[in-house]
């Protein structure tokens, strides 16, 4: 895969047992912590999420009579050099597009949100255009700075993304949390969907699936789907760094998955899961759901 092999680092387990990879939708862990500012402890979900699922039923939430676990392989974690943002985000850039152009699509578990900058440079050199950026989180996070002073955060990043990658289109879904001013930037661009968490939960199935498939037949090119796992409700996923109160049902976030994989189709060269973070996590009661969301996105996502 490219000349990118030094900056893997092999985990003694592979996920869900899978084999390493030559065939396959390729699994990469990103580890990536050096813009968090609240509670930090996102660096260590691939690891525990790779190293526990070992123990878990590959079943997934709807049985589509196939073995979600046939289609994919285990890359094992990439290395990155902690608090170095701009090389980091290369290096993923670097990898992520490898693992594009080698295998066709790739599933990335985080890592805080900040590396979906990454993956999209990625999606963009590998496909030679950017179509739909699909962000499915609580928050924007797509504030002029944040902290006050730092112009490239967790809580920023989108807004690079727009200005260095220009997606088509950019979707965010779920949000519930958001400064005044960023929610101004977002609501000024000519090519944007905006749906609220109350948006969403308002929304029966068919008119979702209906949004959803006129957003992805408007827009031709690739499509990158970015989950922050905060966007489930504090009940469901407490085991995040910015848990916000009035999220998503486990259900409602996976009908928005279901649509988006369904329709997008093979267009659909990355997703991203993010945001999970252990040592926020009591007893890990968070990584059973981290883990079946995994699963279900392999379940849909098409070969």
């Amino acid at each position: 895969m490219g000349n990118n092999i030094d900056f893997y680092v092999a985990s003694q387990y592979t996920l869900f047992g899978t084999p390493r990879c030559g065939r396959g939708i390729p699994i990469l862990g990103i580890p990536m912590e050096d813009t968090v500012s609240f509670r930090p402890g996102t660096r260590f979900a691939p690891s525990i999420i790779r190293s526990w699922s070992q123990y878990f039923e590959f079943t997934p939430t709807e049985d589509l009579g196939i073995d979600p676990l046939d289609k994919i392989c285990d890359l094992g974690d990439l290395s990155l050099l902690q608090g170095m943002i701009d090389r980091n985000l290369e290096r993923i850039n670097l990898v992520v597009r490898d693992a594009i152009s080698t295998w066709g699509r790739v599933i990335n578990i985080g890592g805080e949100h900040t590396l979906s900058l990454g993956v999209a440079k990625a999606v963009r050199e590998s496909q030679g255009s950017y179509g739909i950026y699909i962000h499915v989180d609580a928050h924007l996070d797509s504030r002029e700075e944040w902290p006050i002073g730092q112009s490239l955060s967790h809580a920023t990043f989108v807004r690079h993304l727009i200005n260095q990658v220009k997606p088509q289109l950019i979707v965010f879904l779920g949000f519930r949390s958001y400064d005044r001013e960023e929610m101004n930037f977002v609501s000024r661009l000519e090519n944007s969907i905006l749906l609220s968490t109350r948006d969403v939960k308002s929304m029966n199935n068919h008119e979702l699936r209906l949004l959803m498939r006129g957003a992805i037949d408007s827009y031709p090119g690739s499509i990158h789907l970015s989950i922050d796992v905060d966007v489930l409700d504090p009940s469901v996923m407490p085991g995040v760094g910015n848990p916000e109160g009035f999220g998503l049902s486990y259900s409602e976030l996976l009908r928005i998955t279901k649509a988006i994989l369904d329709y997008g189709d093979s267009r659909v060269k990355a997703v991203d899961i993010v945001e999970y973070s252990p040592p926020n996590d009591p007893g890990l009661m968070s990584l059973p759901t981290t883990i079946r969301l995994i699963l279900d996105v392999l379940n849909y996502i098409r070969t």
